[in-house]
């Protein structure tokens, strides 16, 4: 592939001119448009590998723009920029293929770099996966090379993606970015930070008595729960099963116990309604702080707060435990 170009979209001049200083050293090529009349006349005259869309413009706006560049340009590597009060409707659009990731705002000079590096290298693969094609054509090889480089693509596809597929929320890939982010943030100014562990009480008894469907159910309704009462800095995330992360950014060990009393509270005297059942499903939860558990590395902390959420479950689940609270209801 030659020189990559990446075209960036948005209404707002001042993000442009803040993405132009940001990926000032940055070897690819750069091109500008202020909305989506623009960016398909540069388009038309330009080969790119890349475009990152704002979500809202006027006339054309970020998906419409970006639905139009997958049928006029599919090798196009798409990305949008939004804020994470607008997950729900982009997920759709990344289940089907519409966009590769998206971009939070404000703008985060490490996650933009690590979003276009991750486009740019998925678009070379893409250029190479082309290239081979065309020489298997070529050299008459069999179609079920071609058919496994597909599927090493679409590997390769799930394993960039951000979003938990049952629940809609952030998955553990993009928990591990924004723990690492959150530390260094810590680390650098001195600030806190604090993080929830959530693990679903006797949760393989549900799929075991009701069956997995009213376990979705749970799963699904417990993350739209999750998001509603925490702010909108906070982030939610699907550890993996029956377990949950919150990050709360800027927020102390007391103030994290708070809302971790809310959630339990929350779980105990709301059921759970699928068809003709209803059904209480208690959590427990761990809670700790960069600030009490000085963690030397990100991994520290979720190791604080695992040992916390296990104490939770050791002396009766639901309830919270933390440095300061050790056995909460």
């Amino acid at each position: 592939m030659d020189m990559v170009n990446i075209l960036f979209v948005d209404d707002e001049r001042f993000t442009l001119a803040a993405m132009s200083r940001l990926l000032f050293k940055q070897t690819y090529n750069k091109f500008f448009a202020v909305n989506g009349h623009e960016a398909l006349e540069i388009m038309a005259t330009q080969p790119i590998h890349v475009i990152v869309s704002d979500m809202r413009m006027p006339g054309i706006d970020g998906l419409e723009l970006l639905s139009m560049v997958k049928d006029l340009y599919p090798d196009t590597i798409r990305m949008v920029l939004s804020a994470y009060a607008q997950t729900s409707q982009l997920l759709p659009c990344i289940n089907r293929g519409e966009i590769f990731r998206f971009i939070t705002k404000p703008l985060d000079p490490n996650e933009l770099k690590t979003s276009i590096n991750d486009a740019i290298e998925l678009s070379k693969i893409r250029a190479r996966h082309g290239e081979q094609l065309t020489s298997l054509r070529m050299e008459n090889t069999v179609l079920a090379q071609a058919l496994e480089e597909k599927k090493i693509i679409e590997e390769q596809l799930k394993a960039l993606s951000v979003i938990d597929e049952v629940t809609g929320l952030y998955n553990r890939r993009q928990f591990s970015f924004s723990l690492k982010r959150e530390f260094d943030h810590s680390l650098r100014y001195q600030t806190d930070f604090s993080c929830l562990m959530i693990d679903l009480d006797h949760f393989k008894d549900v799929n075991d008595t009701f069956g997995h469907s009213f376990g979705d159910v749970v799963l699904q309704t417990f993350s739209i729960r999750l998001r509603r009462i925490t702010r909108e800095t906070d982030i939610a995330f699907r550890y993996g099963g029956d377990e949950f992360f919150v990050l709360l950014p800027s927020t102390s060990l007391q103030e994290a116990v708070i809302l971790g009393q809310r959630i339990v509270e929350m779980c105990q005297n709301t059921p759970y309604s699928f068809n003709d059942t209803q059904y209480i499903n208690t959590v427990s939860v761990g809670a700790a702080s960069y600030e009490t558990c000085k963690p030397v590395h990100p991994d520290d902390l979720i190791e604080s707060v695992d040992r916390l959420l296990y104490e939770s479950k050791r002396t009766g689940r639901n309830r919270i435990s933390s440095h300061l609270v050790n056995s909460t209801k």
